[in-house]
């Protein structure tokens, strides 16, 4: 690996490691020394890269409160308390949610469909944008304070860059503010559609997230909720398994979830 201070190829492997068991490396430009997580989100951290990584699987993968993924470590072995899981699921759940988001760039279908769901934040409700394509694909989700035209407009723009697609056709409900912003967002190419029932796709899978958060009682801050929500959602896409049984479910996810370790640069 590069040096992560002068990005030189000229290194060396040193025979010592670290005490949870990395490479270390000396650079010969800068001499300066440093081992495998450094220069990533794992640098500090006193615990295994693919035990951090499990635990934040933990909490968005499943209806575990922080408390929970506890208590699932202390059986591997591993006694960490809530508050150090609320950290990792923030931090290190930001850093997974972006590199899902930047590998599925230009992934996705042509005709969105686009819903708007409610979520408990802060003692009131915020509405959370959502869009997904034909196959059930994620586009990208947006939590608003209010369910206005500006608030749809900038979703849709979001889904735009983050997709790096113009979509033919755009399906939704009859909320009013949905028409002038699509065309503010995209003008007159896109085809709105609020034809009744076309848009149940989206309606259903509001479920994911509805009843993962009702497990957690809400949430206290919008920036916490913001966050969670765009990480549960690139989680569940990336570990959804469509047109598979159980069985061949329980195969495939222990190989998503070493993509999940080779993704963010671990061993398991």
């Amino acid at each position: 690996m590069n040096c992560p201070y002068c990005q030189s190829a000229n290194i060396y492997l040193r025979k010592a490691k670290t005490t949870l068991g990395y490479a270390c490396y000396q650079c010969k430009a800068c001499f300066k020394y440093y081992n495998e997580r450094t220069g990533t989100p794992f640098g500090f951290l006193q615990y295994p890269t693919d035990i951090v990584l499990l635990a934040v699987f933990y909490y968005y993968r499943y209806k575990n409160s922080l408390v929970d993924v506890t208590e699932h470590l202390t059986l591997r072995g591993f006694s960490i308390s809530h508050e150090t899981i609320r950290l990792w699921s923030q931090e290190i759940g930001t850093e997974i949610g972006l590199k899902f988001r930047y590998r599925r760039w230009g992934q996705c279908g042509k005709n969105w469909h686009m819903d708007i769901t409610y979520l408990p934040v802060e003692g009131r409700w915020s509405y959370l944008y959502r869009a997904i394509d034909e196959e059930n694909n994620l586009i990208d989700v947006y939590l608003s304070d209010t369910p206005d035209k500006a608030a749809a407009e900038v979703f849709f723009k979001q889904c735009e860059h983050a997709t790096g697609i113009l979509p033919h056709k755009m399906i939704t409900d009859r909320e009013k503010a949905f028409p002038g912003a699509i065309k503010r967002a995209f003008g007159e190419k896109v085809k709105h559609c609020d034809v009744r029932y076309l848009n149940n796709r989206i309606e259903q899978d509001h479920r994911h997230i509805k009843s993962r958060v009702r497990a957690m009682k809400g949430f206290k801050s919008s920036w916490c909720a913001m966050i969670f929500c765009h990480v549960f959602e690139e989680i569940k896409y990336f570990f959804r398994t469509p047109n598979k049984s159980l069985a061949q479910h329980r195969g495939i996810i222990a190989s998503k979830f070493k993509g999940l370790l080779n993704l963010m640069g671990a061993t398991a």
